[in-house]
């Protein structure tokens, strides 16, 4: 009997562990250079007139058994309060979000400032897949600069 949990427990460690390896194995697919086409595919519309897209980098997971594959992606705007209040409105306020999300940017531009220049916002879920971190200074023009990201 005793041997028979060993194995099983063997055989859980060895399947978990080759879950991780398995999904950071999944292919993928990196969309530069079209700032527009990349703002339409993470909001699922134009760029609006007052947006300014700067940079945006956008990762495409190939179908994969056992894998969540939606798009990971990283994008600066420049955009009016107004517009980044409607993106605000579903997160909430943190600052732990913020040092992870700086730590590992998919891209060098994403929130190049150091950590007190945002305001940083995250998505209600446990792991905090969803960030919005926001500049506090505005830009000469009253819209202020702001970096999204999902992974």
């Amino acid at each position: 009997m005793l041997s028979h949990l060993k194995l099983l427990i063997v055989g859980a460690l060895a399947v978990l562990g080759g879950c991780r390896t398995y999904t950071e194995n999944t292919p993928r697919e990196y969309f530069e250079g079209d700032n527009a086409a990349n703002y339409q595919r993470i909001f699922k519309e134009a760029v609006p007139a007052d947006v300014t897209v700067v940079n945006s980098v956008v990762v495409g997971y190939s179908w994969r058994l056992g894998v969540v594959t939606t798009d990971d992606f990283e994008i600066e705007l420049i955009a009016p309060p107004s517009r980044i209040k409607l993106w605000e409105k579903d997160l909430f306020p943190t600052t732990l979000g913020i040092a992870i999300r700086k730590a590992r940017p998919i891209r060098p531009w994403y929130a190049p400032k150091p950590s007190d220049a945002y305001r940083s916002f995250r998505d209600r879920t446990s792991a905090g897949y969803f960030h919005l971190l926001e500049e506090t200074s505005p830009e000469p023009d009253g819209r202020i600069r702001v970096f999204l990201s999902k992974h």
